[in-house]
């Protein structure tokens, strides 16, 4: 039987699941999800029926799965895979150690930075220089990224290098926010929805509003006047952020990833004008580029992760 490693990218509302053989480090086979929470259903429950369910079907594929590899939402404590810190979309998950929940062995990291790590060793990294530091960005229902510095996740006494999610930036009005909630895609949603309705109502509503029903891609089509201000001001303003960003960490590259940055040069052209606006002149050949790996980077990165950081544990 061939060996591969199981891969999970854990997410608030689903598990998504797959075989990464190890002679073919970027492709995904059987991918299949299951439920994070809910009614009858616990995360670390979930974890376990993933890892027995991908166990079985490695099996009737004809691989060996050597080892474990998870992303996962929080501060997480790589490679052992303890969550130090949780926001608001998987209650009580501060605590818990996804190693234990895996019969082999198993490496685990924020879901952002397995993304980027992957897109380094696998992706966009392999057309820059070995010695480069790169950021890697996810713009996606959040805002996350990660640090990488020489092939390596930059790592603190903390685990939260590379949680760009409270960097504050302008939006298209000049104001200061999260850059979450202004560039994510919950947040350009949000946006939209309260700003129209509030252009056509007298009674305005509270900005806690509810995304709405259309997705982001959904409101991009519609490309009415209010959303291109938004878009365009919004990624201007957050590429200002990064601008500062690539000048203060000297940065050999920024990478872009996520859902949001699927919809291509509607998102990433104000995004790199906001950098060329902000970032020193001796910065500003530093590219900002798509990451490579796709809607399976999550899934990539994490077998990515646990091949190299098991392979290191064994070596030591």
């Amino acid at each position: 039987m061939k060996p591969a490693s199981l891969a999970l990218d854990i997410g608030a509302t689903k598990i998504a699941v797959g075989l990464v053989p190890d002679d073919a480090p970027t492709a995904v086979l059987g991918q299949f999800r299951l439920p994070t929470q809910g009614e009858g259903y616990e995360p670390r429950q979930q974890i376990r029926a993933a890892i027995a369910q991908g166990i079985r079907m490695a099996d009737t594929l004809g691989y060996h799965i050597l080892r474990v590899g998870m992303g996962a939402p929080g501060v997480v404590q790589g490679p052992a895979g303890m969550i130090t810190y949780n926001g608001d979309t998987l209650r009580n998950w501060a605590g818990t150690d996804l190693g234990e929940l895996s019969p082999l062995p198993t490496a685990a990291h924020n879901d952002v930075r397995i993304m980027g790590y992957g897109e380094y060793h696998l992706g966009i990294g392999q057309e820059l220089p070995d010695n480069a530091r790169i950021l890697v960005v996810s713009l996606g229902t959040g805002v996350g990224g990660a640090i990488i510095d020489q092939g390596q996740l930059l790592t603190g006494p903390t685990s939260s290098a590379g949680e760009i999610s409270e960097i504050r930036c302008a939006d298209f009005r000049g104001l200061s926010t999260r850059c979450e909630n202004s560039v994510s895609g919950t947040g350009l949603c949000r946006y939209y929805h309260v700003l129209r309705h509030n252009l056509q109502h007298q009674e305005p509503i509270p900005w806690a509003l509810s995304p709405g029903q259309e997705s982001l891609p959904e409101i991009i089509r519609r490309d009415d006047n209010l959303i291109r201000t938004i878009v365009d001001g919004n990624l201007f303003g957050f590429g200002q952020a990064l601008g500062a960003l690539i000048s203060a960490w000297d940065l050999a590259a920024v990478v872009i990833g996520g859902g949001v940055a699927e919809l291509g040069g509607r998102i990433i052209g104000p995004l790199r004008h906001g950098v060329q606006d902000a970032v020193l002149s001796i910065n500003r050949d530093v590219p900002v580029i798509r990451a490579r790996l796709g809607k399976n980077a999550p899934l990539v990165g994490a077998a990515c992760y646990a091949r190299d950081m098991i392979e290191l544990k064994g070596d030591q």
